[in-house]
């Protein structure tokens, strides 16, 4: 018995070799799952838990039952850590570099991963660097550089072009034709985003990365909008619900960087079969009175969803929540209201962190085809767009809401309302400026901050 007892008291001690805050140090310090404190706790619990059992096996204090199981416990754990090292070895012997993304956590998106986006409108690839941004890699010191971050949704990220012709990308390339050598500047946007989640990214980017000028791209009505819409959804779900969630979430992240050289996640992701899968499968769970929306779409824009040619977030923006624009366009209206104060607060707090690391901050208003006159092609809505052109109250929102916080204020609108050709510098069916288009918003940007000698 006594032997039976030494021989699971061994299994559990090589379980712990792995199973330890130290070794959880040694192993996973430079990945950014290091800074998640639940999986701290878990190896510290774990390890007092496996000491606590060996002292209780050795008083022969459970059945055979019970350590059997305490057997097969500790083999598999004693199996994951022999792949964790074999994993690492992998890595150390190809010279990987997803073996060295910075100790911190990614700053915005997955390090080193990389999608590509092909439809009947456009075919562009993001690759995001070991910091987690569309970039090129990024030295952290600045050294004796003018640095700029940008800020913003899909707009500023460059959606629908690579990375050059992303408006932070174009702007860099304005300023330094226009005698700024030393200036840099660098793309820290995200589709989908709003004034809320650059608040976050903002709190761990900038006093990282040190910028002297910092630059928010606000998309026109939809970051207004998506401050009461996220707020509603984050209600909506209840501790239970949000705790599974994260969890889920945490475990997904370990097991991928437990095996990062096996899993590979800088694997080329084709994004066009995902959309596909998306919104098929969201038609056909469309209820009746969805279905009726659906088919009074233009044909081609009912084609291109079941094709995966448009986002899936379109088709959702389109179906539910038609009466959008006319909402968050008039200031009087709750839900606005809401949204005024929630982007007020997060200026505040975008301005407090940059002002704490010697950062100036702009607000950009990035403009909209309902408020420009652009063509671009959505709903049968789209016949209000004229009066949303002449009727904007979008534009005095924002320039309270920079003038209440003290900011400098750049506004495109009217840039835009004067481009001649209304069909060239949006994607007809995306909606996202193309080339010509991001080209217009940076040099306008550019001009302003010239002008405004907001680089001294």
């Amino acid at each position: 018995m006594k032997s039976n007892n030494k021989i699971y008291s061994i299994f559990i001690l090589l379980a712990l070799l792995f199973w330890n805050p130290i070794s959880y140090f040694l192993i996973y310090t430079n990945t950014p799952i290091y800074s998640i404190k639940a999986i701290h706790i878990f190896y510290w619990i774990v390890f007092i838990g496996g000491i606590l059992t060996v002292i209780l096996i050795q008083k022969n204090i459970f059945n055979d039952k019970v350590k059997n199981i305490i057997f097969t416990i500790a083999f598999i754990g004693i199996l994951f850590s022999a792949f964790v090292l074999v994993d690492r070895a992998i890595g150390l012997v190809s010279g990987n570099k997803k073996t060295q993304v910075q100790q911190q956590e990614w700053l915005i998106f997955e390090p080193n991963s990389n999608a590509r986006y092909q439809t009947l409108e456009f075919d562009w690839v993001a690759n995001i660097n070991s910091l987690g941004l569309r970039d090129r890699e990024i030295n952290i010191e600045k050294g004796d550089k003018y640095r700029i971050l940008c800020f913003g949704d899909s707009w500023t990220f460059g959606y629908g072009v690579n990375i050059e012709n992303s408006w932070p990308k174009v702007l860099e390339q304005y300023l330094l034709t226009n005698g700024f050598k030393n200036i840099e500047v660098i793309n820290c946007g995200r589709p989908g985003q709003f004034t809320g989640t650059y608040k976050k990214f903002m709190e761990k980017t900038v006093p990282l990365l040190k910028p002297d000028l910092v630059l928010v791209g606000v998309l026109q009505l939809d970051d207004l909008a998506q401050l009461f819409t996220n707020n509603f959804i984050i209600e909506q779900s209840g501790p239970i619900e949000t705790f599974i969630r994260k969890g889920k979430s945490v475990v997904i992240r370990y097991i991928k960087y437990s095996f990062k050289n096996f899993l590979s996640p800088s694997r080329m992701i084709e994004i066009t079969s995902n959309w596909k899968k998306t919104s098929t499968s969201r038609i056909s769970d469309f209820k009746h009175w969805q279905k009726l929306r659906f088919s009074t779409f233009n044909d081609s824009v009912q084609s291109l969803f079941k094709s995966g040619n448009l986002a899936p977030s379109l088709l959702d923006y389109y179906i539910n929540y038609p009466d959008r624009i006319a909402i968050f366009n008039n200031p009087n209206h709750p839900a606005t209201k809401f949204s005024i104060q929630e982007m007020n607060k997060d200026f505040k707090e975008m301005r407090d962190i940059c002002y704490n690391n010697n950062s100036n901050l702009i607000f950009i208003n990035i403009p909209m085809n309902y408020f420009t006159g652009h063509t671009v092609i959505r709903t049968p809505s789209d016949i209000l767009n004229s009066y949303f052109k002449t009727n904007n109250n979008i534009d005095s929102i924002y320039r309270s809401i920079a003038n209440t916080n003290n900011i400098p204020y750049i506004e495109l609108t009217n840039h835009f309302i004067g481009l001649q050709n209304k069909s060239e510098y949006l994607f007809k069916y995306d909606g996202h400026p193309n080339k010509k288009g991001y080209e217009e918003i940076a040099k306008y940007i550019g001009k302003r901050l010239i002008e405004k000698n907001y680089l001294q």
